[in-house]
């Protein structure tokens, strides 16, 4: 049987998400997110992906992902400019993520979402 969250357990991690989503531009580590909310880093690693069912690097990934592809859809920004808003500051490795992420680079999703 999956142990349910507690309210604090649940608190640890929604309060974590929105820091790094709040700070979409910087890396963290576990250690560096743990020691910020006083526990161990592997306390937080287990709540965090009880939580959300997944863990917190994946779940940080995709959401940078989705929000570079709203600016690719929405903006004229270039994809550079957005990596850099992501925390990437390699077009190559922000590309690879998005790929793995979204199923095709940020140009093609761009051009993609444009012609529809």
């Amino acid at each position: 049987m999956i142990k349910q969250p507690t309210p604090a357990e649940q608190m640890l991690a929604e309060d974590t998400f929105s820091f790094c989503m709040e700070h979409l531009q910087e890396h963290f580590t576990i250690p560096f997110l743990a020691a910020r909310s006083d526990v161990s880093p592997t306390k937080l690693k287990q709540v965090y992906r009880r939580v959300f069912g997944i863990s917190l690097f994946a779940h940080i990934r995709n959401e940078k992902m989705h929000f570079a592809a709203q600016e690719l859809a929405s903006t004229n920004t270039r994809v550079i400019d957005i990596a850099e808003a992501c925390g990437y500051d390699n077009a190559s490795k922000f590309s690879a993520a998005f790929r793995d992420v979204m199923g095709c680079t940020p140009v093609e999703y761009r051009n993609r979402v444009r012609s529809e």
